[in-house]
C-alpha cells in the first residue's frame, strides 16, 4: 500500500509556503509508473504557487514492489555512516511485517524478494534502474570498485566519491561518478557489456574481500569507500 501525507514546503525562490502532497512509501506494483519517475527524477515534482518556480520533494522512505522483487528502503544521505545499524533495523521491519504477520501467500512472495537499503535520491534511482535493465546490482557494485580504482588519479582531487548507474541497454552501462555530498558529476564512464559482465560473472574474486556486498541489506560499493565507513 502507498501511504502519503500533506505537509507544508517552502518555495527556495520566493519564501512562500504551500501544501503539497508527499508520498511515504510507494507500491510500485499499484503505482506502475513511479519507478520511471523516480529513475528520470520527475518524481515529486511541485510548482509554487506564487512565482511559478519548480521543485522537487523526496522521494519514498520506502519502495515496495513485492509481485516485481524488489523492497527498497531509503534513508538521507546524513545517515550512511549508520548502516549497520539501519540495515538490521530495515531486515527486522521485513521480517516482521511481509514474513511473521502476513498469511502464507504473500509470505511466499516475500521470500522471493530482493531486499535493499539506499540513501539518499540517487542510489535510489540507481538501484531502480538496474532492476528495470535487469542488472545484478551486486556485479554493478563490483564494477564500481573496479572503476573507483582505475579512475583514482582523476578522482582523487574530488575526495570520496560513488559511482551511479544513469543509462543501460544491449551493448553499455553509462555512469557517473558522484561526491559523497552529492555534487557532480564529476566524471562519466562508458562500460561496455562485455566488461561488466566479464566483472559480474567473476564474483569469487570480490566475495572474499567484500563479503558483505553480497550478504548485506546495504548493496553499495560505498560500504568500503568514504566517511564513516566500518
Amino acid at each position: 500500500m502507498s501511504r502519503c501525507i500533506v505537509q507544508a514546503v517552502t518555495c527556495p525562490a520566493c519564501g512562500a509556503s504551500q501544501q503539497e502532497k508527499l508520498f511515504v512509501s510507494v507500491n510500485g506494483a499499484r503505482i506502475t509508473e513511479a519507478a520511471d519517475r523516480i529513475i528520470d527524477g520527475a518524481w515529486g515534482q511541485w510548482s509554487c504557487l506564487n512565482c511559478g518556480a519548480s521543485e522537487v520533494l523526496d522521494t519514498p522512505l520506502l519502495f515496495s514492489d513485492l509481485p516485481g522483487g524488489l523492497w527498497i528502503v531509503q534513508r538521507d544521505r546524513s545517515e550512511r555512516d549508520r548502516f549497520a545499524a539501519l540495515e538490521k533495523e530495515a531486515d527486522a521491519i521485513f521480517q516482521r511485517e511481509f514474513i511473521e504477520r502476513p498469511p502464507p501467500a504473500i509470505r511466499d512472495q516475500a521470500l522471493r524478494v530482493k531486499r535493499r537499503l539506499c540513501f539518499g535520491r540517487a542510489q535510489l534511482a540507481d538501484k531502480l534502474l538496474a532492476h528495470r535493465e535487469g542488472i545484478d546490482d551486486c556485479g554493478l557494485e563490483c564494477l564500481k570498485l573496479v572503476l573507483t580504482r582505475d579512475y583514482l588519479q582523476e578522482l582523487y582531487p574530488f575526495g570520496p566519491v560513488e559511482f551511479h548507474l544513469k543509462q543501460a541497454d544491449a551493448k553499455a552501462l553509462r555512469l557517473h561518478a558522484m561526491t559523497l555530498a552529492g555534487a557532480g558529476p564529476v566524471l562519466e564512464v562508458c562500460v561496455s557489456r562485455e566488461k561488466f559482465d566479464a566483472i559480474a560473472e567473476d564474483r569469487q574474486s570480490f566475495q572474499e574481500p567484500f563479503a558483505d556486498l553480497f550478504s548485506g541489506l546495504y548493496v553499495n560499493a560505498s560500504r568500503y569507500l568514504g566517511d564513516g565507513v566500518t
